[in-house]
């Protein structure tokens, strides 16, 4: 079986491994529970190959419901080919007569004489080879076999045999519990898969493809049961979906096993679980009204609950399984479920549920109960739960008359929320369809105002673009409408900045004496903010305008782009600010339920951390960008996760899956003709490739990264920060003439625009080039004012490259002294941040100093508290606790020290720290 064909279930197949990893004679058992369907099996048959791979000789028994009523028959299974001839003769006859294989000599064997047998015939088997004993769906085991086996486990696992079972239900079989300490199982319970997860699953399996909407309706409906959700896939395969907020019709498949505990109920009961099924949120009183029954007690809910079919809490009814909702449901007539529905229209408070039943108590199109439902999904869009409004649209999209312009209407509304909830396949199907249906007019100039934001980021900001190009003339002279599309040609055009400052200039005239801040707000700031990545410099009066207009609490796309550009501002010129802006943003959007606004906030996260130094919360942020990207299924935003941990990974050092990451993402890129994430991923691996120590592998990723910037129209291209990586690899491979064009640009650059990174970069570059030309004097002046920028600027990791570049400067000036605490200091912070690349440039910086080693002198501050603390006799544990460091930071800082001194044992150092 192919690992990779196992969907899910990580920490489980690590378990599965880990336990048969620990080799033959060491005890080796794994128990895999959970319900019917739930993938036991599968895991099951995963642990077998896996251990028949190691070299185990598994004995495998499968057994049925049917066969649990014939004694023995599992052992038969298990020991099936095995050679008895070689037990003892008593041992032998008991076995054989047992498993039918010989008759019994007298009377049957008893039950004692099996288990001896059976554990003699396992030892023997183990004596010729590690044996694993394999049992699935044990809850069928026959009595008698299972007797046995639980004889034999509890002995034969201390002599080395393994154990895999799996089995329905809780508690340890076989009496492991209480022969072993449970730490020493491998006990895996299931539960359902993840909405991610299933969706993969059914794509995988059924070839149906969900959108977010669809996969959230399988995923309740099956309780995540990859059985169940397979059942529900192939028969919406062949019957189509249901209308919106209808539940999943119950397959034939599935129906059995709910109506088996539905039809022992009275019919009491079962008219009582109609209504509840038929509730959104199922409650006690909710079913009294809707049945219009008196007084604190509830008819057949007693019976229900001691059925196992539903649980009661303060008030509120679950169904243990939604299976057993569906069931009741479906079973009921069409018209006794619309007549429950209108029923329940009179008797919910909630305005949305309301609309949706009665949505479902009418038979086709009705025109007041749309416009019903519409009024609600519009109450619902605007308090931000776009996933709950986009359901109400299209129920009243569906309940719209045919002819009427207002069934459009209402699709683009739905298209509008699908694609905040983050549904953009949804989205985009509605709003593809839609559009093509309308005729031009402002109404379908919004449907393809949101069609192009659903492109945009799924996967081509060029094919965005154009859409809305389309639209502007079918805007029919609405200036607020227009300027709104311009503004999203600005946001969108990434390729081409100085389309960005036209059409951002567009939208602020049309936007005059129009009566809405955020969009006016929005229109200042773009003019602002693509006015300096066009080289403009900072325009702080128009910035600062925007920023006044921008209202605190509105929420729209107009007001969320708005804030995202003052993020961008700050992200070059004040980076905490822009943390902090970003994680507020990150919060609303989740918030809110803003989807598409999520991996955005994540990515510049990721960069922020990376810059201030905070690797581990730059990759949890890189972490939930995958798992968001995964999700949702944007292309375009995978290629930028895949940047985001690229880029964790090459600040740590890790410079395989850097690079295999990165690679991975410009083949995305680029397949979608996106310039931005593939001169992203360029530039990281460019910058790994520098870090190797090959300039010339990174000199070529770094001028395709320049040249698409270049492209772009970007004179200011703050959004990217691998210049000055391109300048030291010019450097490196002696082309200095190019390398001294490169820091002009950034000097025009800085003059235009002096943000403290930029002005950083600029004078540690011209240092570099300095330095190349043997122009000590003005390398040194550069490296001064490359480290009074940082100031202005806390990114540990470039200082310590420009600490490095002034170590470099100081050591040719031979000033020794001060070069070594300047490249000690680098060393200091590329060892805290893990950069082992780049602290073994600063090492081989030090060695070139000829300074005398086996001295703690050297050792710089952080170093030297580790190492008095080492030769003290502290484990590397109690080090780290004493010093607020991870046990991580305290190998490395101690690898560094063992070398800087000269020493390879603890003992050594203790030595050399006390001489010291």
């Amino acid at each position: 079986m192919q690992t990779e064909r196992i969907v899910g279930r990580k920490a489980q197949l690590l378990a599965i491994d880990d336990a048969v990893e620990r080799g033959p004679g060491r005890l080796f058992a794994c128990v895999i529970q959970g319900d019917a369907g739930i993938g036991k099996t599968t895991l099951w048959r995963y642990a077998v190959e896996r251990a028949r791979t190691r070299g185990y000789r598994v004995l495998t028994c499968r057994p049925g419901e049917r066969e649990s009523a014939l004694s023995y028959a599992g052992l038969t299974d298990l020991f099936d080919g095995a050679d008895f001839q070689q037990l003892p003769a008593p041992q032998r006859q008991a076995l054989e007569a047992a498993l039918l294989r010989a008759a019994p000599d007298g009377e049957p064997p008893d039950s004692q004489a099996v288990n001896v047998a059976a554990l003699g015939l396992v030892r023997l088997l183990a004596a010729d080879g590690p044996v694993v004993l394999a049992v699935d769906d044990a809850q069928w085991l026959d009595p008698a076999s299972a007797g046995v086996l639980g004889y034999v486990a509890r002995r034969a696992l201390e002599d080395g045999a393994g154990l895999v079972v799996a089995v329905r239900g809780g508690g340890i079989p076989f009496g492991l519990d209480r022969a072993f300490d449970l730490d020493r199982i491998r006990h895996l319970q299931l539960d359902g898969l993840p909405a991610a997860d299933l969706h993969r699953l059914v794509r995988i399996r059924s070839g149906l493809h969900l959108t977010k909407r669809d996969l959230l309706r399988l995923a309740e409906a099956s309780a995540g049961n990859p059985f169940f959700a397979l059942e529900l896939a192939r028969s919406i395969q062949r019957n189509g979906w249901p209308e919106p907020a209808a539940p999943l019709p119950l397959p034939a498949t599935l129906a059995g096993a709910a109506a088996e505990h539905l039809d022992r109920l009275p019919p009491e009961t079962r008219e009582t679980l109609l209504v509840a099924a038929a509730l959104h949120h199922p409650r006690t009183a909710l079913v009294r009204a809707a049945l219009g029954v008196p007084g604190p007690v509830t008819p057949g809910l007693a019976a229900a609950e001691e059925a196992g079919v539903i649980e009661i809490r303060e008030g509120h009814i679950r169904f243990t399984h939604p299976l057993f909702a569906s069931a009741v449901y479906s079973a009921a007539a069409t018209e006794r479920r619309r007549t429950l529905h209108a029923r329940l229209a009179t008797v919910v408070t909630d305005f949305a549920e309301q609309a949706r039943h009665l949505a479902l108590a009418v038979d086709g199109p009705d025109a007041d109960v749309a416009a019903v439902i519409a009024d609600a999904a519009r109450q619902t869009q605007v308090r931000g739960a776009h996933a709950m409004a986009a359901e109400l649209w299209l129920m009243a999209r569906h309940r719209t008359p045919a002819g009427d312009p207002l069934a459009h209407v209402r699709a683009v509304s739905a298209g509008e929320c699908l694609f905040s909830a983050g549904d953009a396949l949804g989205a985009r199907t509605v709003l593809e369809a839609t559009a093509a249906e309308m005729r031009p007019g402002p109404d379908r100039a919004r449907a393809l105002l949101w069609l192009a934001s659903v492109r945009f980021y799924e996967d081509s900001p060029r094919d965005a673009v154009a859409i809305l190009q389309e639209a502007i003339p079918e805007a029919g002279g609405d200036p607020r409408l227009t300027a709104i599309l311009h503004l999203r040609i600005a946001w969108f055009a990434d390729y081409d900045t100085e389309l960005r400052v036209r059409s951002a200039e567009t939208s602020r005239e049309l936007l005059t004496g129009v009566d809405d801040a955020e969009s006016q707000a929005c229109a200042e700031l773009s003019v602002a903010f693509f006015g300096f990545l066009a080289g403009r410099g900072a325009d702080h009066r128009t910035l600062e305008r925007g920023r006044a207009l921008l209202p605190d609490r509105v929420f729209s796309w107009e007001a969320e782009f708005a804030r995202s550009m003052l993020n961008l501002w700050a992200k070059s010129f004040d980076l905490p600010q822009a943390r902090a802006g970003w994680q507020a943003k990150y919060r609303r959007a989740r918030h809110t339920g803003d989807e598409p606004a999520v991996p955005d906030a994540l990515l510049h996260l990721v960069e922020i951390e990376c810059r201030l130094g905070n690797l581990d919360l730059a990759a949890r942020y890189a972490e939930a960008m995958t798992e968001t990207t995964d999700h949702t299924g944007r292309r375009r935003w995978q290629a930028q996760a895949l940047y985001a941990n690229a880029l964790v990974a090459a600040y740590r050092g890790d410079t395989d899956l850097a690079v295999a990451l990165a690679t991975d993402g410009l083949a995305r890129a680029e397949s979608l003709r996106d310039s931005v994430p593939a001169v992203l991923l360029r530039s990281v691996l460019g910058f790994v490739e520098l870090s190797r120590g090959d300039p010339e592998a990174a000199d070529r990723q770094l001028a395709s990264a320049a040249a698409a910037v270049a492209a772009m129209g970007l004179r200011e291209p703050a959004r990217y920060t691998f210049f000055g990586d391109q300048v030291e690899a010019a450097l490196r491979l002696g082309d200095v003439d190019r390398a001294a064009d490169l820091v002009a640009e950034l000097d025009r650059r800085a003059a235009v625009s002096p943000y403290p990174y930029l002005v950083c970069v600029a004078a540690r570059s011209r240092a570099l080039l300095a330095l190349a030309r043997t122009d000590l004097v003005e390398a040194a002046m550069a490296a001064e004012t490359a480290i009074r920028a940082h100031a202005d600027l806390p990114m540990p990791f470039q200082l310590a490259r420009t600490l490095l570049v002034q170590g470099q400067v100081l050591r040719r000036r031979k000033e020794k002294r001060a070069a070594e605490a300047a490249l000690n200091r680098a060393g200091e912070i590329f060892s805290e941040l893990g950069a082992k690349l780049w602290y073994e440039r600063v090492a081989a910086e030090l060695r070139s100093l000829g300074l005398r080693r086996n001295s703690p002198g050297q050792l710089t501050p952080a170093q030297h508290r580790v190492a008095t603390l080492v030769a003290a006799g502290r484990t590397n544990d109690e080090v780290a606790a004493a010093l607020f460091l991870s046990r991580r930071t305290v190998e490395t800082h101690l690898s560094h020290i063992y070398r800087k001194v000269g020493v390879r044992t603890r003992t050594q150092l203790a030595r050399v720290v006390g001489n010291g």
